[in-house]
């Protein structure tokens, strides 16, 4: 199984390297399942 933390690590950066390199003021919406993974986006978009 693929690391919970570093999956988030991996999607958040996408979204912000694509939003730096295009200027778009795209939202995203990260739907999660379990708490634990809510507590590692609210982290890491602080």
């Amino acid at each position: 199984m693929f690391p919970n933390k570093r999956a988030a690590e991996i999607a958040v950066k996408t979204i912000k390297d694509y939003k730096d390199k295009t200027g778009s003021s795209i939202k995203v919406i990260f739907n999660v399942f379990k708490d634990l993974d809510e507590e590692i986006y609210r982290e890491m978009l602080r």
